[in-house]
């Protein structure tokens, strides 16, 4: 038995969620296929929405219907305008949200969207047929899952992450994985390689997580949300951030530079292990000793990842060095001398497709009806993916329908600019 949506949207990060919502809400019967569906737009990185050049992206996802700013308002325990001392032009919205309740609201909001059904299973192959004889290209045609569900669709929309081929680093330590926890998916890029797409390797990290109990919070130096905190979303169901948890400020030193570089030779960055390339941005610290080395201190931001738990991410952090040197640096950070981690900073390199295989509207050049959002673009970022998600979700409806693509120009959003940029 063979089941048809009118588009699958594969991946349920802020692309998948975005995509699937805009497609279903525009009308088209709308499958979201998940391996997880308790970590629906999980925030697998830092607790937050926004910031410098990315709070204006959330402010545009909300103004074309997306659901971001919405769902950030709505989680929020901290809002600060950026920039305020630079021109209006320069303001960058940002809020650190509870991670937890973020998620939970996304799932809350999809379950509850008409023409949109969710499958948790993890995507195996996708599925091509042959258009008429004058036409010439290949057209998706679905996808067939781990679980030998095979589903059929007008058009497909691949959002997955960091899940192809995943592969995470801590040291010489290494294992199979989306992100800490999650397994990785396998046979998504075969399928498309078949076809003729170039793929390649990226590489990305995440900080250790922190038990708050052991960190000595009265020596830290606070940093505040907004005494009239604003909000992303422009709509009237959402309210000003109230009760705001603080973010704190940490420094590294000379010594804990020093910890950090004794395991620079285990490094999976620094000894060929891992080859993909890496974002703009996000850098790892030991890329900030080796391209800052003249530094004897880099700012850290210790951020709160909800109101119910004590869990902190360590913002500049980001490291793919052996867990016991990490260990042994954090604990050198004024502060955290009695420190216990949850969990390690670990490295992440999983498959990508150049974007330059894409059209305006991210249908793919090479197959007719499918489209990429998100990391599997090369990018990194809740705000990127997510803007990515709404428009490959309004294009693949708006194909369905015979009509032309929404394609936002240079000169009229910054989405435009992100989207001109990624493809060209």
């Amino acid at each position: 038995m063979v089941l048809h949506y009118d588009i699958i949207v594969v991946g349920g990060g802020h692309a998948g969620c975005e995509a699937a919502s805009a497609a279903a809400r525009l009308g088209s019967c709308t499958l979201l296929v998940t391996m997880d569906m308790t970590k629906l737009a999980d925030m697998s990185c830092n607790p937050a929405v926004g910031g410098v050049a990315k709070g204006q992206i959330v402010r545009e996802i909300d103004a074309l219907g997306g659901q971001m700013g919405r769902i950030t308002d709505l989680t929020a325990v901290q809002f600060r305008m950026l920039n305020r001392s630079k021109g209006a032009a320069m303001w960058s919205p940002r809020a650190q949200c509870d991670k937890s309740r973020f998620s939970a609201e996304w799932r809350r909001t999809l379950e509850n969207t008409p023409n949109l059904y969710l499958w948790q299973d993890t995507a195996v192959e996708l599925l091509f047929g042959q258009q008429p004889a004058e036409e010439g290209r290949p057209q998706v045609r679905g996808i067939r899952t781990q679980m030998g569900v095979e589903f059929s669709a007008d058009c497909v929309i691949l959002t997955a992450g960091t899940f192809l081929a995943g592969m995470m680093y801590c040291g010489r330590s290494h294992a199979e994985g989306g992100r800490a926890g999650d397994s990785a998916s396998h046979g998504v890029t075969e399928s498309l390689v078949a076809m003729g797409f170039e793929a390649g390797r990226m590489k990305t990290g995440t900080p250790a997580r922190l038990d708050a109990r052991t960190i000595n919070f009265e020596i830290l130096e606070p940093q505040y949300g907004d005494e009239n905190p604003s909000k992303f979303s422009f709509s009237a169901d959402t309210h000003p951030v109230q009760n705001q948890l603080p973010c704190f400020l940490v420094y590294t030193s000379k010594k804990v530079h020093d910890i950090l570089r004794k395991g620079f030779g285990d490094s999976p960055l620094f000894n060929g292990t891992i080859r993909g390339i890496g974002p703009r941005y996000c850098p790892s610290i030991e890329d900030k000793l080796n391209t800052f080395a003249d530094k004897d201190q880099h700012q850290l931001f210790l951020e709160p990842e909800g109101r119910s738990t004590n869990e902190y991410y360590l913002n500049g952090f980001s490291s793919s060095l052996p867990w016991d040197i990490q260990w042994e640096a954090l604990h050198a950070i004024e502060g955290f001398e009695d420190l216990h981690i949850f969990r390690p900073g670990y490295a992440i390199e999983y498959d990508y497709f150049l974007p330059t295989q894409l059209h305006h509207s991210l249908e793919t050049k090479l197959v007719d009806g499918l489209y990429f959002a998100g990391q599997i673009n090369g990018t990194t970022g809740y705000e990127e993916a997510g803007a990515q998600g709404l428009m490959a979700g309004i294009n693949a409806h708006r194909r369905r329908m015979g009509e032309e693509p929404l394609v936002l120009a240079r000169d009229e959003a910054y989405i435009g600019v992100l989207i001109d940029d990624l493809v060209t």
